[in-house]
This record gives C-alpha cells, structure tokens and sequence, in this order.
C-alpha cells in the first residue's frame, strides 16, 4: 500500500513513499519506539500533534509500523472500526489545542494531576465541553491504563479524598473536600450478553475503553501522565462530530446492546443544540418502540434526562424517534411548570420528578423504574389541571384557601401552570394571613378546650381573608359566638 490517495501506508513503509505535500501523523515520542502512522494528512495538521510528538516530513526514515492487521487498514472509521494505532491524534487543529488546554485548566483536573501516575487519561464530557468551551462541571472521568482502585487509594490520601470503590467493574469515585467528584475507571473491554443487560467487563486498553462508550464525541480522551501525558486520542471522529454538531453512535447495534441509550442521546443532542447522525437515527427509529420505562438503566437515564435544562426539547425528540410512552403535552408543559416552580419558590420537591407529571403516560408512569415517592409527585402534577378548574370556580378567598391548604406542593404548582391564578394570590398573600387571636384567647374567655375552638378559630380566618371582621376584638366576639359562648 503507498500513502496516495491519503491511504494508509503498509507495514514496513518508509516516507519516502509519501507522495509529495503530504504529511503523516505519528503517535508515539520518537526515539521511544517505532514510530506509529495512522494515516497521511495535509501539512496543516502539524499543528495537532502534543507534547513530545511531531510530524515526520518527507525524508525521514522512521518505520511505518501499524498496530492493526491490513484487514483493518484504510477501513473508514465511520463503520465503527478502529483506525491503525491505539493513540489516534485528533485532527481538527483548534477543537485538539482547545481540547487539551481546556482540559489542563480545569480546576479539579489541577487537583489530581500532580499526584496521578502510569497512563491517565481525562474523557467524555470534560474533553468534549473543553472542545465546546462550555463552563467546566463539577465531576471529571478518568481513565487508568491499569489498577484504577489502587490509584484511587493514593490520590484519595493525598487529597483527604473520600473514596468509594467498585471492585467488580474496577472503578472508584472520589468525593474531594471543598467539593467536585473524580471518576475512576481501570481500562477496559465490554461486551453484552443479551440486550439491556449489565455488560461483562475485561482488561482492556484506552482503546478498547474509548470503542465501549456511547458517542464519538464522549469517546476522546486527553493524557494527563505517563506516556499518554498531552496526547489526544480521538480514534472514532469525535473532533469532527463536535464540529459538524452531530450525535453518533461509536459503533452500529448500540442501542440494542444498551436501550438506555437512546434516552441519553437524546440528553445530549437537546443540551448540545446537535443533530442525531442519520444512521444513528435510523437505529434509534428502530429501537424506540421497544424501549421500556420499568428496566432500571432507563429509569436512570430518564431522571437525569428530566433534570437538564433542556429536557422538554430532548422529550420531544424522543417522542418523535416513537418512544411509545413520551406524553405529547411536555414541550409545552415542562416549561410551564418550571415557571409556576419558581414563582412559588419551591425547592422540594425537585424539578425532576415535578416534570415526570408530564413527560410520560400515565401507564407509563406505573412501571416506570423511579423512585415511589417520584411517581407520587407525578401522580399529583397529573392532577393539576382538576384542581385549577376547582380554584377557578371557588367565589371567595376562604374557599380557596379551604381547598388548598391541604393540597402537597405539587398540585398547587402543577394547578398554577394550568393557569390557576387563584393559587399564586393564596401562595402569596392569603396563606399567611390569620387570626389574632388563638385558643389561650377562648380559653381564658371561658370556652372549654374541645373543637368548639378549633370551629371558632377556622370561621374567625375564613371572615380575615373574606373581609368580614375587622380587629382583634371584632375577632374574639365573632370567635365567641360561633363556640357557642356569645348570643
């Protein structure tokens, strides 16, 4: 094989078989090794190469030596395949130097990065928000290219860390003081027995653990010590997705392998502002009548779905897929409760599980794999829209307060997001007014402790809020002849 064309060279290769103009990316620190081609780019791409890496020009004499078998050389990456080389340097220059810097300057990867050892690798979603430029979060994954556990162990002494480990899967999460998580996971190779099912876990390599994850642009990873330290492994097109605003899946029959997928991609193509990859459309197309509610890792992946910002267009996106059981009414009324939310200045319960009331059916709803307390919510929310026509029929302040004081906090922001402005006056205003008086007031005035006081006080509230009674002796007569103690 000769490099024209952009093909990949053969084993064995020299540059001097370049075709002139061309330049070949190199992975590896030269001297250290063989060099490592993975494919012929353009001159411009000099650029992309990190810390200890460069380009060979033509007149170099560096073996060519692919780490693939021929079968695998010029493949295109987009069937999922694995390029030649397990340390793939992106080659989209700015979203590479973005990449990397961005991923150094985060302030928890500064945290860790002195006490780290071997080959470290920062991925997923802080690699691709470095790309994007996007405000840097709170939690950061790494992956070990061995013992994650034992390095957990050691950073988490060094940093007064605490530690929580999953020896099965070989992972380990770190609770830094002063807040921030540091995700631990030793590389690795996964496969599925059956659709849905947990994945059985092997010793792998960086690659091996990029090809398991979801989409090109989560499976990029930046070095951060070792051999790896300021390398760009990209080896699925991840640069070039970020780019075009694309979600793809890393290898065709994901969502078979994982439904739960389908919902996390959906997460991410609303929160992005990207567009499913046709091919991953058409398998999600496929995969989304089948998707179930009551299997545990859609459960999961629906209730961090419910928490993003931008879960009403991400709803909509699955239900358009044919997601059977994504209610028609959430584009419309997820925002609408989040504004009733926050005119009443509801913290609990959380927005989530307020939104659940209008993402799924309520069939739905009764198998979904959720918390009870969460179904419960949602179950108040759906009654939302009985309650403000009862608001709305009520004639005086007391009734409506007669009626809401008793209703959970769900029901009264799911009855003002159906337009029920009677609860935004009693939340307000009427809700914290009262009586004067108490029952030390009609005891010393002679009533006998008994419901008559709990009568008197309820009519004396229900005249304050309607009007009817002025002062607190006005209220103590009133509440004295309704306990029978005044004619």
């Amino acid at each position: 094989m000769t490099a024209c064309g952009g093909a990949l060279l053969g084993p064995g290769a020299t540059l001097e078989q370049a075709v002139e103009g061309d330049a070949v990316e190199v992975v590896g620190r030269l001297g250290d090794r063989p060099a490592l081609v993975d494919r012929v780019a353009h001159p411009r791409l000099e650029a992309l190469v990190g810390t200890g890496e460069r380009v060979l020009q033509l007149g170099e004499r560096e073996a060519l030596v692919p780490r693939e078998g021929l079968d695998q050389l010029g493949r295109d990456r987009r069937d999922g395949a694995q390029l030649a080389g397990d340390r793939v340097v992106g080659h989209d220059p700015d979203g590479s130097r973005r990449a990397v810097a961005g991923v150094g300057a985060h302030p928890l990867v500064a945290r860790v990065r002195p006490h780290l050892d071997g080959d470290v690798s920062a991925v997923g979603g802080v690699v691709r928000d470095a790309v994007l430029g996007v405000p840097h979060g709170d939690e950061i994954d790494l992956v070990v290219e061995g013992e994650a556990i034992p390095l957990a162990g050691r950073l988490g002494r060094a940093l007064g860390a605490r530690v929580v480990t999953h020896g099965r899967f070989g992972t380990a999460a770190l609770e830094l003081p002063h807040g921030g998580e540091v995700d631990l996971v030793s590389a690795r190779s996964e496969t599925y027995p059956a659709p849905g099912a947990l994945p059985v876990v092997g010793p792998g390599t960086l690659a091996d653990d990029l090809a398991r994850r979801d989409f090109t642009v989560n499976a990029i990873a930046v070095g951060l010590s070792g051999g790896a330290d300021g390398r760009l492994t990209d080896p699925h097109g991840g640069l070039d997705d970020i780019a075009a605003r694309t979600i793809r899946c890393v290898r065709a029959g994901a969502f078979a392998e994982d439904p739960s997928r389908l919902v996390r991609g959906a997460r991410y193509a609303a929160r992005l502002g990207f567009a499913l990859a046709p091919e991953t459309e058409e398998e999600a197309r496929a995969a989304a009548p089948a998707l179930d509610p009551s299997s545990a890792r859609v459960g999961d992946e629906l209730r961090r779905l419910l928490a993003e910002d931008a879960a009403a267009p991400a709803l909509a996106l699955l239900r358009a897929l044919g997601v059977p059981w994504i209610a028609g009414g959430a584009t419309d009324g997820i925002p609408a409760l989040d504004s009733a939310a926050a005119r009443l200045g509801l913290a609990h319960p959380p927005r989530w599980a307020l939104r659940l009331g209008v993402a799924v059916t309520p069939e739905a709803l009764v198998d979904a794999a959720l918390p009870g307390w969460a179904r419960g919510v949602a179950r108040e929310v759906t009654a939302g829209a009985d309650l403000a026509a009862r608001v709305a029929g009520l004639g005086s302040p007391s009734a409506v307060d007669a009626l809401l004081r008793a209703r959970p906090p769900a029901a009264l922001v799911a009855a003002l997001a159906a337009g029920a402005e009677g609860v935004a006056t009693w939340w307000e205003r009427d809700r914290r007014r009262g009586a004067e008086i108490g029952g030390a007031d009609l005891m010393a005035a002679g009533v006998p402790p008994g419901p008559a006081i709990g009568r008197a006080l309820a009519a004396v509230r229900a005249a304050v809020l309607d009007g009817h009674v002025g002062g607190r002796e006005d209220q103590l007569d009133l509440a004295l002849r309704v306990a029978g103690e005044r004619p």
